[in-house]
């Protein structure tokens, strides 16, 4: 038998070079980059190879992906949806039609919904949401809480680097989403609330340190965390160092809420890229992310913290599930068909295993409130 084939479809893009990058790690694996323009720069290793494609083009996909040992989608933005006949589902289908397994980085609601709809036909392992969100949140909050009687707020912060340049996608998601409302539980009581609201300041670990942070667009951890704990406040909040660019975005998206316009604002795609790229000249490569669990045990509240940071390639982070499960499936340790349940798949010592052999920084809660060294198992 030959070296395995990966097929990362979206490999050229932010999210996709690190997924690729990944990958490579392991010596024998050979990767398909499916994109609909060659790589620039180009990934330097003989086992990369690039073929035209896109991720809405079904026949060609099928074609691709066949005979693949895995297939990752990691062409966004999976937010942009049009309805089931075509578009971010695509890969998923070629994958469930070839037998291949199946990982993507979706954060987006409405499409695992349509993933899980998709997967119950699925003879390979189908993987959905194998980033920051849902992915790490289920992982991380299955391990804090662990022998608790009862999870009553789950609060997730982001902190992404600004140094590293985005592509469109992740804009024209970010800026479809500020506004648009949605409802989540706080305090037990369905809530609605709008994309980039709710602002407050969040510690993170070193070397982050304080940032201003709102809640982010309608995901899915609403979904999977309401189904894993059941928690009265589900929350998932993000925020850049520079405070006046958080605050401008929070106008913005007040803005939109209260009077519906722009009606497309990913129009201003390539105008907000523009700005995002002067400013990180300025930014920081660091990135982190951080899981606060509150609830009760024996009739005690209870407060868990568990944080991850990345002094180098922050924005690396919500790709690392996609590399880890792909070496789960080729070692075998990956291989009920169907939807791989989030929280499940890995331990927490494996999970804290492979994050560290990543060179990601690992944190627990202190008593002082902020974060002190974990020690990795």
């Amino acid at each position: 038998m030959g070296e395995p084939n990966i097929v990362v479809i979206g490999g050229t893009g932010f999210y996709g070079r690190y997924v690729v990058a990944d990958l490579l790690r392991q010596p024998a694996v050979r990767v398909t980059v499916v994109a609909r323009r060659p790589p620039d720069p180009g990934f330097g290793s003989a086992r990369v190879r690039w073929v035209r494609g896109d991720h809405t083009e079904p026949d060609r996909l099928r074609g691709i992906v066949d005979g693949a040992a895995a297939v990752v989608h990691c062409a966004g933005p999976f937010q942009a949806l049009g309805g089931p006949g075509t578009g971010p589902w695509e890969p998923l289908r070629a994958a469930v039609a070839a037998g291949v397994p199946y990982v993507d980085i979706s954060e987006d609601r409405a499409f695992r919904r349509g993933a899980l709809a998709l997967a119950r036909s699925a003879t390979a392992p189908v993987l959905t949401g194998a980033s920051v969100v849902p992915g790490l949140q289920a992982l991380v909050v299955a391990d804090l809480a662990r022998g608790l009687d009862r999870v009553d707020t789950v609060a997730c912060c982001a902190a992404p680097d600004t140094r590293r340049h985005r592509g469109p996608a992740m804009f024209g998601a970010l800026l479809h989403g500020a506004g648009l409302r949605f409802t989540a539980p706080r305090g037990g009581v369905p809530t609605v609330v709008h994309g980039w609201s709710e602002p407050e300041w969040a510690l993170f670990p070193p070397p982050i340190g304080r940032r201003l942070v709102h809640q982010v667009y309608e995901m899915a951890d609403l979904d999977v965390l309401d189904e894993l704990c059941g928690a009265g406040t589900i929350s998932f909040k993000a925020g850049t160092e520079f405070t006046v660019v958080n605050r401008a975005l929070g106008l913005f998206a007040a803005l939109r809420a209260r009077t519906g316009r722009p009606r497309a604002p990913q129009r201003w795609t390539p105008l907000v890229r523009g700005v995002s790229w002067l400013v990180g000249r300025a930014g920081d490569e660091a990135g982190g992310f951080t899981v606060t669990l509150t609830g009760e045990r024996g009739g005690r509240p209870v407060t868990r913290k568990l944080g991850m940071t990345a002094v180098r390639d922050g924005g690396r982070i919500p790709s690392l599930l996609a590399g880890i499960a792909v070496e789960r499936l080729l070692s075998g340790r990956l291989r009920a068909p169907g939807i791989v349940p989030l929280d499940s798949w890995l331990t927490p010592d494996e999970l804290r295993a492979a994050l560290a052999d990543r060179e990601i920084d690992l944190w627990s809660g202190a008593d002082d409130g902020g974060w002190q060294p974990l020690e990795n198992r």
